[in-house]
C-alpha cells in the first residue's frame, strides 16, 4: 500500500505492509530508534522533572513531602510564607509592563549593510554629470575639474540617500508585516504564559511559527455565516513538563528534542486530510487508542495536575492519545526504509527531520523544512547556565531565603501559640475526681486535697512561656530583605510603602528603580533572544515566499531590549530638552529644516502619533530645495538680463551724444538740409 504525505515542496511515498491489519503499520527501523532516543531523553530528565516539581510546588506554597513529614512529626503551625510567589509575581508584573505597556514594537529591523549602487546606475551619474557640463562649456562658461568633482560626489551622495530612504521604508514595511503574523498567531498572548514560566521554572519555551489549520468565518449573501479552513502560521508556549532534550543538548538545536503533546480523538481526526500527515496510520491509531487513549506515565504528570487542581481521577480516565513530536539527525537510510521518496536522500547521510509517533506508529515524518535546519524552540532562563538546555529559576535563587523565612514564621506563630497563655502544672493526686484539668475559664475555683508531704506546696502552679515574637520576627525580617539581594528585585518595585531615605522622594525613588533594573537586566534580557529568533524565522519565511517586492531587503533584526524601554520616558525627556535647547536661531542654522523635522518626527513616533500627518518626510524638504533653487535660479537669470540691458543703454549713450550738433540737432539731419 502507498500513502502519500504531501508538503509544499516534498511529496513522500511511505509503503507499509500487514496484511492483518485494516490500516497496516508496521514498526521501522526509525520508529524504534525515535523510541530509544525518547527512552535516553525521559531518563535524563529525571533530575531536571524535580526541580521543576520543586520550583511549583515553591510558588504555590506548598512543602515538598520530606520536608512535609517533618514538620508533622515535630508538630506546631505549617504556615507557608508566599515570599517566592510575591517576587515572581512583581517580576512577570514588571516585564509584561515592559513588553505591553507601551505600543512600540518589541523589535526593530535596520537595512545590515550600507547600499552600494549597482553599476549602471553609477555610470548614470557619471553621464548625467558629464551632460550637465556639457550645457555650461556650451554657454561660453569655464568649468574646472574641482567642479566636476564635487557635482559628481553631491549627485553620488544625492543617489546613496535615496537608496538609504527606500531601504529605511522597506525594513519599516516588513516590520508591520511581522508584527501583523505576531498579532494573527497570538505570539503576545503565548509570551504572557510564557513570562510565567520564565519566573517560575529553570527553562521557559516558545515554539513558533508552526503552520496549521484553523477555522474561520466570512459572510455570504444576505449575511450568512460561511465557515472557512485556512493555514495559519501559530505560536505557543511550552509547558516545561512537556519539553524532553536529549541528555548531552545544550540547547534546542543541538542532539534531538521531543515535545509530548495531548491530542483528543477530534483533534487527530482533524489532521485527516492535512498536508504532511499520513491519513491511514491517523486512522489507525485511533482504531488502536481511540477508546482507552494512550499515554506515556512519568513520575511528575501526577504531581502536575495536583498542583494545577486538576481531578486525579479524570487522569485515570482520559481518553487522551499522547503523541511524541521528535527533532532531530536520523539516518537516510531509515527514511528510505521507512518510504520516504525524496530525491536527494541519500543512505549514507543523516538527515534533520520532524516526525510525530504514537508508540510504535510514525504517522508524519518530513525533512526540516528550515533551510538552517533549526528546530522552532526558543528558551530562556532567569538565569541562564552556560552549555546547558536549563537555567536557573527564580525560586531556586532565593530557595534558602524561603526555607529560612518560612522556619522564622513556623517559630514565630509556635511561639505565639504557647506564650498566648499560661503553662500550668498540676498535681493529678491531689485533685478530686471529675475535675477537668483541661477546663481553665476565669475565676475558676481548683478543688485540692491538702499536701500529704507537708511541705505546703501548691497542687497547681502557672508559668508564663517568653515571648520572643520580636527576635523572631527581626530574623524573618532579614531574610526577607536578603531575597530582595539574591533576585533583584527589591519590595519598593511592587509598591511596597517600606521604603526609606531616597525613596521617599519621587527622584529618588526613580534612581533606585533604574539601579533595581540593573539588577534585572541580565535576567529580562534573555527575553530578547526569544523575539530576535522567532522575528528571524518570520523574515526568512517573508523572504522566500512572500509576494510583496516592496517588503523585500536585507535587514538586520534586533530585539529593542526590554530594559531599554523601561527608560522610555526618560528618553522622552531627554529628546524634549534638546529639542527646547536647540531652538535658538545659531542650532537652527546648523541642524537645518531636515534636522529638526527628524527630532519631531521621533518625538511623535514615541509618542504613538502618525509621524505621516504631523511632519513632512524628506521628500517636502527635497521638493523646497528645488523650487529655492529654481527661484534662486530665475532671480539670477533676471537680474543677468537687467544688467545686460543696463549695459546696453549705457553703451548707446554715448554715441548717441556723438551724432548730435552743437545745439542738440543731429548732424547731416533735415535741419542740415533746411540750412542748405
Amino acid at each position: 500500500m502507498s500513502i502519500k504525505i504531501e508538503r509544499p515542496d516534498v511529496e513522500v511515498d511511505m509503503r507499509v505492509e500487514d496484511p492483518g491489519d485494516e490500516y497496516p503499520v508496521v514498526e521501522t527501523n526509525l520508529a524504534a530508534y525515535i523510541q530509544r532516543c525518547w527512552g535516553s531523553a525521559k531518563t535524563a530528565k529525571q533530575d531536571v522533572l524535580e526541580r521543576v516539581i520543586r520550583c511549583e510546588r515553591q510558588r504555590r506554597g506548598v512543602y515538598d513531602p520530606d520536608r512535609a513529614s517533618e514538620i508533622a512529626q515535630t508538630g506546631g503551625s505549617d504556615i507557608y510564607m508566599m515570599l517566592t510567589d510575591v517576587k515572581c509575581r512583581a517580576a512577570e508584573s514588571w516585564i509584561r509592563d515592559v513588553l505591553y505597556g507601551t505600543k512600540e514594537k518589541v523589535f526593530e529591523l535596520t537595512p545590515s549593510n550600507e547600499p552600494v549602487l549597482p553599476g549602471e546606475l553609477s555610470a548614470g551619474i557619471v553621464d548625467q554629470v558629464r551632460f550637465e557640463a556639457a550645457e555650461v562649456m556650451g554657454s561660453g562658461e569655464d568649468v574646472l575639474p574641482e567642479t566636476v568633482r564635487a557635482r559628481m560626489e553631491e549627485v553620488h551622495e544625492a543617489t546613496l540617500n535615496r537608496f538609504r530612504k527606500e531601504a529605511l521604508d522597506a525594513a519599516r514595511r516588513m516590520e508591520d508585516k511581522i508584527d501583523d503574523q505576531l498579532t494573527e498567531g497570538k505570539f503576545y498572548d503565548a509570551m504572557r504564559d510564557f513570562v510565567n514560566d520564565f519566573v517560575t521554572f529553570p527553562a521557559a519555551i516558545m515554539k513558533g511559527p508552526t503552520v496549521r489549520r484553523q477555522k474561520g468565518i466570512t459572510w455570504g449573501e444576505d449575511m450568512q455565516p460561511i465557515v472557512t479552513t485556512e493555514f495559519v502560521r501559530t505560536f505557543e508556549r511550552v509547558s516545561p513538563y512537556d519539553i524532553f532534550p536529549s541528555p548531552t543538548s545544550s540547547g534546542v538545536n543541538d542532539g534531538y528534542i521531543f515535545q509530548r503533546h495531548h491530542l483528543t480523538r477530534g483533534a487527530l481526526l482533524e489532521m485527516l486530510g492535512t498536508p504532511g500527515y499520513n491519513s491511514d496510520a491517523i486512522r489507525t491509531i485511533i482504531d488502536r487508542y481511540g477508546t482507552d487513549g494512550y499515554r506515556n506515565y512519568l513520575p511528575g504528570d501526577s504531581e502536575n495536575r495536583l498542583l494545577s487542581g486538576k481531578p486525579q481521577s479524570q487522569y485515570v480516565n482520559d481518553d487522551t492519545i499522547e503523541v511524541l513530536e521528535f527533532w532531530g539527525s536520523v539516518n537516510g537510510t531509515w527514511l528510505l526504509e521507512w518510504g520516504m521518496e525524496e530525491p536527494d536522500v541519500m543512505g549514507d547521510r543523516e538527515y534533520e527531520v520532524n516526525a510525530w509517533v504514537v508508540g510504535d506508529i510514525v504517522f508524519r515524518c518530513v525533512i526540516n523544512p528550515d533551510p538552517l535546519g533549526r528546530r522552532p524552540y526558543e528558551t530562556a532562563a532567569f538565569e541562564e547556565v552556560p552549555n546547558s538546555f536549563w537555567g536557573i529559576a527564580l525560586p531556586e535563587i532565593m530557595r534558602d531565603t524561603q526555607i529560612m523565612c518560612n522556619a522564622a514564621a513556623r517559630a514565630l506563630a509556635n511561639n505565639m501559640g504557647v506564650a498566648s497563655g499560661p503553662q500550668v502544672e498540676v498535681a493529678i493526686d491531689r485533685l478530686p475526681d471529675g475535675e477537668q484539668i483541661t477546663d481553665i475559664y476565669p475565676w475558676k475555683i481548683w478543688q485540692t486535697t491538702s499536701d500529704r508531704t507537708g511541705g505546703g506546696q501548691p497542687a497547681v502552679k502557672f508559668y508564663q512561656p517568653n515571648m520572643n515574637a520580636d527576635v523572631l520576627l527581626g530574623v524573618y525580617q532579614q531574610f526577607a530583605r536578603q531575597a530582595d539581594e539574591v533576585t533583584g528585585i527589591p519590595n519598593y518595585v511592587y509598591g511596597s510603602s517600606n521604603v526609606a531615605g531616597a525613596g521617599r522622594t519621587a527622584s529618588g525613588l526613580s534612581m533606585l528603580m533604574d539601579n533595581a533594573s540593573k539588577g534585572i537586566k541580565q535576567a529580562v534580557a534573555n527575553i530578547d533572544k526569544i523575539v530576535s529568533g522567532i522575528v528571524d524565522r518570520l523574515y526568512l519565511h517573508n523572504m522566500m515566499y512572500g509576494d510583496d517586492q516592496f517588503i523585500k531587503g536585507d535587514f538586520k533584526i534586533q530585539a529593542k531590549g526590554a530594559i531599554g524601554l523601561l527608560h522610555k520616558e526618560q528618553q522622552m525627556m531627554r529628546r524634549n530638552e534638546f529639542l527646547v535647547a536647540t531652538a535658538n536661531p545659531i542650532d537652527s542654522q546648523i541642524v537645518g529644516p531636515e534636522g529638526r523635522a527628524y527630532l519631531l518626527r521621533e518625538m511623535a513616533r514615541g509618542l504613538g502619533m502618525d509621524t505621516d500627518k504631523i511632519v513632512p518626510d524628506s521628500n517636502h524638504f527635497e521638493q523646497q530645495r528645488i523650487q529655492m533653487l529654481a527661484q534662486q535660479m530665475a532671480a539670477q537669470m533676471l537680474q543677468q538680463m537687467a544688467a545686460q540691458q543696463q549695459m546696453m543703454a549705457q553703451q548707446q549713450m554715448p554715441q548717441a551724444a556723438q551724432e548730435a550738433g552743437p545745439d542738440g540737432a543731429p548732424i547731416g539731419g533735415a535741419g542740415s538740409n533746411l540750412m542748405q
